[in-house]
Formats: C-alpha cells, structure tokens, sequence
C-alpha cells in the first residue's frame, strides 16, 4: 500500500512540481524505501534524471531531497 502511495507521490509531483503541502503528506504517508521501490519499478535512476533528463523527474528529485 505504502508503494502504491510513493507513486501517486510521484505522478503529483511531476505533474505539478513540489509543494509544502504535499511533502508535509508524503512525510506521513510512506516511508524513503517505498518512494525508491516505486522508483526503481518505474526504471529510473534518480540520480541521472536529476542531472536534466526531464523536468518533470528534476521535480521529483527536488522532493525527494525535501522528503529526507
């Protein structure tokens, strides 16, 4: 269930970027295993979408920094 959380997560933040509101709710609702689960599962290394591959993935690396 956690998981299934990371990536709503995940849809949210690449569709309309970081929020307080949202960290403040991810904080509560998963765990950083469950977003890097959900994020290995989609494929991609956050460490090389954070250097620009796409914006939107930028976007999840500026919340995931803001997660932990």
């Amino acid at each position: 269930m956690s998981v299934e959380k990371a990536n709503a997560f995940i849809d949210a933040i690449k569709k309309d970027g970081p929020s307080p509101q949202l960290i403040d709710e991810a904080r509560k609702s998963f765990t950083k295993e469950h977003l890097h689960e959900a994020i290995k599962a989609r494929g991609v290394d956050l460490k090389q979408a954070a250097g620009g591959d796409t914006c939107g993935w930028v976007a999840v690396g500026v919340g995931v920094a803001a997660l932990f």
